[in-house]
């Protein structure tokens, strides 16, 4: 007999390591490195910074210089055809230093060498166009730039700015301000817990400035070589600009009561290394009356971000490629937050695309978009206390590795197309669905439960899968759509432990074309349509144990599965089930070891027979077959954990109360399920390894490459 040898097919195995746990993330027979692209940003290196040169008393005061180009740009096509952004990414400028005007804090006071600047009454006021370098320690007072028209130049080199009263730096009038931070040098902004708003330049009305470092003009800010900022805001906002504002190289602190960093028009970020600890967001672009405008970008950046709100906001596109980005919101994924509160750690008004490095732990949806998402790469791990990937319109999947440890839904958006990646979900609701409508789940009556309308839909709402590598284990549905689902390539592996869910639901119907599909678990799966390829739909007559072994016997070949929750039905298609037939027997015993299930590097034997199936390139089922049709509605109106499942299903007609274990019981109020693990955790399959996706053979037809 030959077996079904899986070991050099491997699907995706994951080895955690670090603060983000990013370490290998290998798929389909390759091997990745999910951190290696935040490789292409060199924090603070001489290769990227921008040159500060010397020049003549005549040159400009900025010399625009070559765009830099984000290695995320450059070498991945999908990001930028996909991208819903067109200006060029933020790029270094060379300051011009001849001439410039030096003024030195002096702790009470300032000595100004130079034109275009005077101090009095505790104001630095700079009226005119050029270069300023600032350095020294100012014990209470301000930087003013009213220089309508101009561009200004202004580089901190070991600055160190307190004001009591107001915006340490406030940009009141200028064409374009870049702010250089010196060469190895540090510098701080510290503003006060409350503003007077006493002079000239101030509005109390307008409540105008409100941040720290506040400015009503284009705003650049770049780093020499290891060049940092840090900002303390005491009174409300951290970095705020007007206009737009861009990041480019450098480190930069922000510390602040209310939202962290602000480009009003937008926010622009390369090559840089941010620290953001807000009461409010801690990155936003705020336009609304402009489509425009409005957007976030952030390429090769390393992030660190925690929010009482938003981690990263943009009133319309949002874009994260490249480097690395940890963000916690609202406390993280244990926390439960008001029903009109938003802490989302990415968050799109319209459109967004993630290719970078992620470690999400949000209290509300890791990722969302009122618009359409796509992961285009990247990838790492999502904690969530709601949704971790939501799209008002359709969620696109073209690759990435990705572990979701903690969810109410997985995937979740009008449409659902998976054409790559590598995927683990493991969610109290439902794993994956396409449905439609409002999207409030899990912050009803102070928990998940109920509140999720996002699965009304029209019935056109569509669920594809055409390739990669996901691997589910809902509370509820796990694969389900309110209307079509069709598996034509890659390789779906799907439990429930959801009573009154499936494994496989839909409104419409499920057709599988191709690809590899194990599904297992729940109340009674959908039966799919399958058409060109073998499947098999298995009704034991009873509900089996978790690590029950299960095996197929077909073409010379014993599949050997060792279901991963209790279950009373099967689901198998594989592109390398052959015409013929095919014996099915579970219990007894194997002798090779399990990969999240799939059995590998041995054989099969004792077991009790229970029938043998023609296989003709379609489905064959034994037993009771689901018809599914709840399609996405979070099982029965919300009864997943903290509800009353009412018995195991999996007997005659689907239903039977009486095997061991008694009636079936969700999870605890608000707890993901236990699938043998621990709350939250990903399941331990039995006899496998923990984080470890299944190997599958390879093949033509979508089937997992080798």
């Amino acid at each position: 007999m030959k077996h079904w040898d899986l070991n050099k097919k491997n699907c995706l195995a994951v080895a955690l390591s670090g603060a983000l746990a990013l370490g290998l993330l290998a798929g389909c027979g390759s091997v990745r490195e999910a951190a290696a692209a935040s490789e292409s940003a060199t924090i603070g290196s001489t290769a990227n910074a921008p040159s500060v040169t010397e020049a003549t008393a005549n040159a400009p005061t900025v010399e625009q210089t070559a765009p830099a180009k984000s290695a995320a740009a450059a070498e991945s096509p999908a990001v930028v055809a996909v991208s819903a952004i067109a200006s060029e990414q933020p790029e270094g400028v060379a300051v011009q230093r001849n001439g410039a005007t030096e003024i030195g804090f002096t702790g009470g006071g300032a000595t100004v060498s130079g034109e275009g600047a005077v101090w009095a009454d505790g104001v630095l006021l700079i009226s005119a166009g050029g270069t300023y370098r600032l350095s020294g320690t100012l014990d209470d007072g301000r930087v003013v730039v009213d220089a309508k028209g101009e561009d200004v130049a202004l580089i901190l080199d070991g600055a160190d700015i307190t004001c009591s009263y107001g915006s340490p730096l406030y940009v009141y009038k200028a064409e374009r301000v870049v702010l250089h931070l010196e060469d190895n040098s540090e510098n701080t902004l510290t503003d006060g817990s409350g503003y007077t708003y006493s002079d000239q330049w101030s509005s109390a009305a307008d409540e105008e400035p409100n941040a720290c470092l506040y400015s009503k003009a284009d705003l650049l800010i770049q780093s020499g070589f290891e060049g940092s900022l840090t900002v303390n805001a005491n009174y409300n906002n951290g970095i705020t600009s007007k206009d737009t504002l861009s990041i480019y190289d450098g480190r930069i602190t922000v510390n602040a009561v209310n939202h962290g960093i602000n480009g009003k028009d937008s926010l622009d970020i390369a090559n840089a290394e941010l620290s953001v600890t807000a009461g409010g967001d801690a990155l936003r672009s705020t336009n609304d009356s402009d489509a425009s405008l409005g957007w976030v970008r952030i390429a090769d950046t390393l992030l660190d971000l925690r929010s009482g709100e938003d981690g990263v906001q943009a009133e319309t596109a949002l874009e994260l490629s490249g480097g690395q980005a940890t963000i916690v919101s609202g406390g993280g994924s244990d926390s439960r937050l008001a029903s009109d509160a938003s802490a989302k750690g990415l968050k799109a008004g319209t459109s967004l695309l993630l290719s970078g490095a992620v470690d999400l732990n949000c209290a509300d949806d890791a990722v969302h978009a009122n618009g359409d998402l796509t992961i285009a790469g990247g990838g790492g791990i999502v904690s969530s206390g709601d949704d971790a990937f939501h799209a008002d319109g359709t969620l696109t999947v073209l690759d990435g590795d990705v572990i979701i440890s903690k969810c109410y839904e997985g995937l979740e958006g009008s449409n659902v197309d998976i054409r790559g990646g590598m995927i683990r979900i493991m969610s109290s609701d439902d794993g994956i669905n396409a449905g439609g409508g409002a999207d409030s789940s899990g912050f009803t009556n102070g928990g998940w439960g109920g509140a999720d309308r996002f699965g009304g839909g029209s019935g056109n709402n569509s669920l594809t899968m055409s390739g990669g590598c996901v691997v589910i284990a809902a509370g509820g549905d796990g694969f389900d759509s309110n209307g079509t689902a069709t598996l034509s390539g890659g390789t779906l592996v799907v439990s429930s432990s959801g009573n009154a869910d499936g494994a496989l639901d839909s409104n419409n119907g499920i057709t599988v074309t191709g690809g590899v599909l194990l599904a297992a678990g729940g109340g009674m799966p959908e039966a799919p349509q399958s058409q060109g390829q073998n499947s098999v739909y298995i009704s034991f007559g009873q509900t089996l144990d978790a690590g029950t072994v299960v095996c197929i016997e077909n073409g010379g070949q014993q599949f050997v599965i060792q279901l991963p929750v209790r279950s009373g039905t099967l689901v198998f298609s594989s592109p390398e089930l052959v015409n013929g037939e095919a014996k099915v027997s579970f219990g007894g015993s194997y002798s090779g070891s399990f990969t999240d299930g799939i059995g590998s590097g041995g054989s099969y034997t004792g077991g009790t027979e229970l029938t043998t199936l023609t296989l003709n390139g379609g489905l064959a089922s034994y037993g009771s077959t689901g018809m599914g049709g709840f399609g996405g509605q979070g099982g029965f109106g919300g009864q997943m954990p903290g509800g009353r499942g009412q018995g195991d299903f999996g007997g005659q007609n689907g239903m039977d109360s009486q095997t061991p274990g008694g009636k079936g019981r969700q999870p605890g109020d608000g707890q993901a399920p236990d699938f043998n693990g621990e709350n939250g955790n990903m399941p331990s399959f039995p006899g496998g390894e923990n984080d470890n996706m299944p190997t599958f053979p390879g093949g033509e037809n979508g089937s997992a490459k080798t």
